[in-house]
């Protein structure tokens, strides 16, 4: 609760009583106070404060010249500044960088230089569905397209085709809210081969009265044959392959046959080789008797 006993001569402006800005980008908000040169730093305290239900948040403080941050909020950490420049104009200027969605509300500009006023100032966070990721895929024979975006508030997702711009494509649209309060939104299209063109998404922001849209072109896949194919009689196909594998049962045959004339020919040669060694041998029993018969005589 601010009280003050504030001096009918020390009147604080604002430069302008709302400000919008995009989330992610930065915005200065500034007041006005009056102030005779030269500037006295050490007389001057200036204090930004975010108006909340519960309580204020400290966003930034300078007291009697010099930056305290002893009490700022922790939201407010290394985004919020104070331009030390302008004050010799009069002018409390605060910068807020890197926009939250959580940013959006009502400021206090207080000021304390021989005398003490206050002002309200509203900021208003944008988060357009800028950026659309459209991907497509296959899914058997029909075409899956997914639009995909992020923003606030919530935006209407429709569907387009172009043989009948005015109709809405019926589609499956999910979404879910991020860290940072934003929503993440999918819209998923089944296109069937029969209904090819040009197809798009839109994302309707009401609030801001912003449309954001993406297309995509969808060709229809050709699945009739090559024309040098076109017309050509199955069997020209099928001949060819009976014919190798006809030759393959051929050249194993003719191996299979080779394979076993060879092992009765090493039969052969080796029952010649026994029958060999035995007459062998018994030629050479007969020498022997015979020698002896000789000797005896």
């Amino acid at each position: 609760m601010l009280c003050f006993n504030l001096s009918a001569l020390f009147t604080v402006k604002v430069l302008q009583p709302r400000y919008t800005a995009e989330y992610g980008s930065d915005v200065i908000m500034g007041c006005r106070f009056p102030v005779h040169s030269p500037l006295n730093l050490m007389g001057l305290s200036v204090s930004w404060q975010r108006k909340l239900s519960l309580g204020d948040k400290e966003v930034y403080k300078l007291n009697n010249g010099q930056e305290d941050l002893t009490h700022q909020d922790s939201d407010y950490h290394g985004r919020a500044s104070l331009s030390r420049e302008e004050l010799g104009k009069g002018l409390s200027l605060l910068s807020i960088t890197n926009i939250k969605l959580t940013d959006a509300g009502d400021y206090i500009c207080v000021v304390k230089y021989e005398g003490a006023d206050y002002k309200y100032i509203t900021l208003e966070v944008e988060a357009p569905y800028k950026r659309i990721n459209l991907q497509e895929r296959r899914d058997e024979e029909d075409l899956i397209l997914a639009c995909h975006s992020e923003g606030y508030p919530l935006a209407e997702v429709s569907w387009h085709y172009e043989r009948d711009l005015n109709a809405s494509i019926h589609a499956n649209t999910t979404f879910e809210m991020t860290r940072d309060g934003l929503f993440n939104i999918t819209s998923i299209l089944r296109v069937r081969p029969s209904t090819p063109g040009n197809y798009s998404c839109a994302f309707w922001n009401q609030e801001l009265n912003q449309e954001t849209s993406a297309h995509k072109s969808v060709v229809l896949q050709d699945k009739t044959p090559p024309a040098h194919n076109r017309g050509k009689s199955p069997l020209l196909f099928i001949l060819p392959i009976c014919l190798l594998a006809l030759f393959l049962l051929i050249a194993i045959a003719i191996k299979v046959q080779r394979s076993k004339s060879s092992t009765k020919l090493s039969t052969r040669k080796g029952k010649r080789r026994k029958f060999r060694q035995f007459l062998k041998g018994d030629l050479d029993l007969q020498t022997k008797d015979l020698t002896e018969v000789t000797v005896t005589d």
